[in-house]
């Protein structure tokens, strides 16, 4: 796919594009950038009419409108590909602000998630309101605050609903009444998506594991059974999920310093600390949260 910027607003859009691009491949690397991503293979971002080339997998969400709402089979499918570019962002703190049916690609066996203007890392000011209606969280309608992955989470969710049913979302509250009325399946994955606020809201990593949860392994397509993952199961996703951040931490902490993130000179006579305490520190922190999370869950199942 080539993009060419004609507009002012355009060139701004494509340098955020570019710019995140970057990130994505610092943080990633070139032989772990996943499918579920769409990847900028090239680009010029002066002269007259600056341009990018990015990948692109099959046809976007919105052209599936006439076979709405989707079967069983192809549903599912693409529930659990919308489910890991959820988990993909949130690994890389990333927030989208921007997924709809127009911007999710599917091929038949991938969804992948493209355009990627409007990401703010998440901690950012929103600073005005972002994403288009009726897709978009109420938190980024008024774009206060700071940028969160679950104003990302309801996004998705307004997407499935959408295919689920052939409906447009609504307001959030609407939507809250609207999704008691689905099956019991699409009723469990999407209960606590429609808030009003992201503090409030479930995470893209939550609704993964409800998901695993349901079909009983992870990445299973279709409802599958109702039996649960086994202990061993759940600990071995958990491990592996530590196991993924580490490794973009690390990618992340090795990147080369760019012009817009100068770090700030230390001040005379104070020595620096050193990298292996602080990454123990951080790995402590990380593996608490995933076994605290794990622990949590075999409960709830329990």
């Amino acid at each position: 796919m080539q993009r060419i910027a004609h507009t002012d607003r355009a060139r701004r859009e494509l340098e955020r594009t570019v710019r995140t691009a970057d990130v994505l491949v610092r943080r990633l690397g070139v032989t772990r950038y996943p499918p579920e991503l769409s990847r900028v293979v090239g680009y010029r971002p002066d002269g007259r009419a600056p341009y990018l080339v990015a990948t692109r997998r099959g046809r976007p969400l919105a052209d599936m409108g006439d076979r709405l709402p989707l079967e069983a089979g192809e549903l599912w499918a693409v529930v659990d590909g919308v489910l890991t570019v959820l988990r993909h962002l949130g690994d890389l703190r990333l927030v989208h602000r921007d997924i709809r049916p127009e911007t999710l690609w599917w091929d038949g066996a991938t969804v992948q998630l493209a355009d990627f203007a409007l990401v703010l890392d998440e901690g950012e000011p929103r600073g005005a309101a972002a994403g288009a209606d009726p897709w978009r969280s109420p938190e980024q309608a008024k774009g206060q605050g700071r940028a969160d992955c679950r104003d990302d989470v309801y996004s998705a969710g307004a997407v499935i609903f959408h295919l689920a049913t052939g409906e447009e979302a609504t307001t959030a509250a609407d939507m809250r009444d609207r999704v008691r009325w689905l099956d019991t399946t699409l009723r469990n994955l999407l209960d606590g998506v429609f808030t009003d606020e992201a503090r409030h809201r479930v995470t893209g990593y939550a609704l993964r594991l409800r998901r695993d949860a349901r079909t009983g392994r992870a990445g299973a397509q279709g409802p599958g059974p109702a039996a649960p993952p086994r202990l061993a199961e759940l600990e071995q996703q958990a491990r592996q999920h530590f196991r993924d951040l580490r490794a973009r931490q690390r990618a992340f902490a090795q990147r080369p310093p760019g012009p817009a993130h100068i770090p700030p000179e230390r001040p005379p006579g104070r020595p620096a600390r050193p990298f292996d305490r602080q990454a123990a520190v951080v790995s402590m922190v990380l593996l608490a949260a995933c076994l605290s999370m794990l622990v949590l869950f075999v409960s709830v199942l329990n």
